[in-house]
């Protein structure tokens, strides 16, 4: 039975990005993190996405990847930025009517901005770990209803 459990882990790893107890822990994590940097983290509603930007250099092809915890409600959005692994994390940025920011979709990726910074990223469903790019990317999966509803809220903007 163990044998089949492990196989079956590592047949989620390859194809969905991460296996039941890797999800389980990732998000309960990426909520610790939300929580322990936003007062009423409970409040917003959360969300991982992936950003990759590619650049070309004369001899050299260089890819950054971002990885973010995307906390959203009703008016505000709270980004932080955090590594593949979720053991380090950055500074909370905040975004709402009162920073004057501003919320959009394009093609799959969502935006989020002000005068004095702006984002882009895209919410994942998962990551198969088959690509090359997984491993850049925490270990977790969503639905396509979660992911929807985020992008829904950024269509509609902060108001």
């Amino acid at each position: 039975m163990e044998i089949i459990m492990g196989l079956t882990d590592l047949f989620k790893k390859a194809f969905m990005g991460a296996t039941d107890e890797e999800n389980r822990k990732n998000k309960a994590r990426m909520r610790e993190i939300f929580n322990s940097s936003v007062a009423n983290g409970d409040d917003y509603k959360l969300i991982y996405c992936h950003m990759e930007n590619y650049t070309n250099a004369v001899l050299v092809q260089v890819t950054r990847h971002s990885n973010f915890i995307v906390g959203y409600k009703e008016g505000e959005v709270i980004v932080i930025p955090v590594d593949s692994q979720l053991t380090e994390y950055g500074d909370v940025m905040i975004f709402n009517k009162a920073n004057e920011s501003n919320t959009k979709t394009s093609l799959g990726f969502c935006f989020v901005g002000n005068k004095d910074v702006s984002l882009q990223f895209v919410p994942m469903t998962y990551e198969p770990g088959i690509t090359a790019g997984a491993r850049h990317s925490v270990s977790i999966t969503q639905s396509s209803a979660e992911v929807a509803e985020f992008k829904n809220f950024f269509k509609k903007g902060l108001q």
